[in-house]
């Protein structure tokens, strides 16, 4: 086997950022689909925690509230800017459809919420057609390496006087 046909496995990375640009837009739509046809409920705060990791800070809220005769709790995860609407209310208004992609979206954050899904899928999209094109350059290689391989086989030939 060649040595450069295991570069064949480079097309795990545009695979992986098709996968990526596909979960953000479903993610965008679940969200959308939410938003636009769930039903709105007053969501208790039960916990809240933003956490400062190097440069990265995010965190989590959780949320309770009485849907349909249950009671739906949930973590969910925030960025920054999203956190920074919610520190100040021990309540939030929330669209709930179960069964969504996006089961739940927080009223305050959803504006946040869908720009960067499409800001994420545009990022992974542009990724993907990169990724892509140098894809291509890449298998142009390895088929000169591998026919060029093919050519250097020789054979050594041992001759008795």
């Amino acid at each position: 086997m060649n040595k450069y046909r295991l570069l064949h496995f480079y097309w795990l990375i545009p695979a992986y950022l098709l996968f990526l640009v596909a979960q953000q837009g479903l993610v965008h739509q679940g969200a959308k689909s939410t938003y636009d046809n769930g039903e709105t409920y007053l969501a208790e705060i039960t916990d809240f925690e933003i956490k400062q990791i190097a440069a990265q800070s995010n965190g989590y809220v959780n949320i309770r509230f009485e849907a349909e005769g249950d009671t739906i709790a949930r973590r969910m995860t925030l960025s920054v800017q999203m956190a920074q609407q919610l520190m100040k209310s021990n309540t939030i208004p929330v669209r709930y459809e179960k069964g969504a992609f996006q089961e739940i979206v927080l009223f305050p954050t959803y504006d946040i919420q869908r720009s960067t899904s499409l800001y994420n899928m545009g990022v992974a999209f542009l990724g993907l057609v990169v990724t892509a094109v140098f894809g291509f350059f890449v298998n142009r290689y390895i088929r000169r390496k591998t026919l060029n391989a093919d050519d250097e086989k020789f054979t050594i030939e041992r001759v008795d006087s």
